[in-house]
């Protein structure tokens, strides 16, 4: 099958980078109710483009890294190949901060002031995001164009 953007790709890739850029999007816009002081709502839209995230991550990246490891870990002289491992570090720590951040405020949806003690983890967790999903669209374009 051809891909979305690219015909040299797959689609599972094609749908795994347009899923990773709505899930940032959603990041993003629950940012504007940050800023409203809708906390709900934020949390709620962050919690669903985490969920994006690691479905696309399960479904799309983990199985496209882990049969190609032995390529990545070879070559490493390769733009594509050093794109995704400034994508996939950075990529780890925000799931793996943001699903602690969201098991967190699960576990007290009624008092959002644990949540304010987590705004330098959730700042780590954004900036991760961004340099994942920028370094990410690299890889995508070294290797598909």
């Amino acid at each position: 099958m051809l891909g979305i953007f690219n015909p040299n790709s797959a689609p599972i890739t094609d749908i795994n980078l347009l899923f990773q850029i709505i899930s940032f999007l959603i990041i993003v816009i629950s940012m504007r109710y940050k800023l409203k002081k809708n906390f709900r709502v934020h949390g709620m839209l962050m919690g669903l483009g985490l969920i994006l995230h690691l479905v696309f991550f399960v479904v799309g990246m983990w199985p496209s890294f882990s049969s190609e490891i032995d390529f990545f870990t070879s070559s490493t002289s390769l733009l594509g190949v050093q794109a995704m491992w400034i994508h996939a570090i950075p990529g780890l720590v925000t799931l793996v901060l943001g699903f602690y951040v969201l098991v967190s405020w699960l576990l007290h949806v009624s008092d959002i002031s644990s949540c304010f003690r987590k705004k330098r983890i959730m700042d780590v967790i954004l900036i991760s995001w961004l340099v994942s999903l920028i370094f990410g669209i690299v890889t995508y374009l070294a290797f598909y164009l």
